[in-house]
């Protein structure tokens, strides 16, 4: 009896001790408080941009993981290089980051923002496609580089600003197809959508989450993708390339940065978090469903993506005189 009683109480002991311990480590694990109480999210379009509609869904579950509020700030302007300087300029506490297209940060003839941000963590690659109004004749990609190549400054081709990687598809159809389009720049997609629709521009590119409704009610005639490659999303629509001016590619997408010299800690943090929240079912499906398959990767990984995406388009500026300004 005595010798059961001792056994007892030694194997509750052990008991207590493991549930401590597990407690310890479990308090161990727990990341530190992020650092400020609040993340300006800054996002250099307007509102209502697909990178404003992706970023406020983004900072909603990023608040509620670090459990800091997660402000979006619209800093639009310059091809999105207004905001990416300023992110690049903020000091790098934890308290200042940036949500934008990384195709604009890729060019490096344009701005230095890529020397001066870290990549964090990437979403996923943009899904972009051609627009041409409807009451034009052109059917077709190949119609429309037909007309523009017979008839030099008669098309004119919208973009969300000078310097952004759209500017850059619409220089390298001139260059690559020898064409003379007009280039027009706005502030934003919104912007732009409005003098399309209004009559006042016939081509302009755009994502397809951004596209959509314009397309399926016919106010906008989807004639191509600018991606290197077909959408899943989109098996029928052709690319550019493909169908009209071999080499013209559009490498884009939705990535976090922040300032250089975020301490490592923290970048890996946000990393962590951001990869959890693009896989979680719901958001996964939303981004899968308006083509923006989410990509996880590590911050090293998106750092020796964006190096190697940037070489190319840095020669085809250089190569072919491209004007980015």
């Amino acid at each position: 009896m005595f010798h059961s009683l001792i056994m007892r109480f030694k194997l509750a002991a052990l008991a207590t001790f493991a549930l401590s311990s597990l407690v310890q480590v479990s308090e161990a694990a727990e990341p530190p408080p992020w650092p400020t109480k609040q993340i300006a999210l800054v996002v250099p379009y307007p509102p209502g941009a697909i990178t404003d509609t992706v970023g406020r869904r983004l900072g909603n579950q990023l608040s509620a993981a670090l459990g800091v509020t997660v402000v979006i700030e619209n800093r639009a302007g310059a091809g999105a290089n207004l905001g990416a300087a300023y992110v690049s300029n903020a000091q790098p506490n934890g308290a200042t980051i940036l949500f934008t297209s990384y195709g604009n940060i890729m060019i490096d003839a344009v701005t230095d923002a890529q020397h001066k941000l870290t990549p964090v963590a990437a979403v996923g690659p943009m899904t972009v496609v051609m627009l041409v109004r409807p009451d034009l004749p052109y059917k077709t990609v190949e119609e429309l580089v037909s007309y523009a190549r017979a008839h030099p400054q008669k098309i004119s081709f919208a973009s969300v600003g000078v310097g952004s990687s759209y500017h850059l598809v619409i220089e390298q159809m001139n260059a690559l197809g020898k064409l003379d389009m007009v280039h027009i720049p706005y502030k934003g997609g919104a912007a732009s959508m409005a003098d399309f629709l209004g009559g006042r521009v016939d081509v302009m590119l755009a994502t397809w989450l951004f596209a959509k409704p314009y397309v399926t009610d016919k106010r906008a005639r989807a004639v191509a993708l600018v991606n290197a490659a077909r959408s899943p999303s989109l098996p029928e629509l052709p690319t550019v390339s493909e169908r009209a001016i071999p080499g013209v590619r559009l490498i884009d997408g939705l990535g976090v940065f922040a300032p250089k010299g975020l301490p490592d800690a923290l970048v890996v943090r946000l990393n962590k978090e951001i990869n959890t929240i693009i896989e979680q079912p719901e958001m996964k499906a939303w981004l899968t469903n308006e083509a923006i398959p989410p990509t996880a990767m590590t911050t090293a990984a998106f750092e020796k993506m964006l190096s190697e995406e940037a070489k190319p388009l840095d020669k085809l500026i250089r190569e072919n005189k491209i004007g980015m300004k």
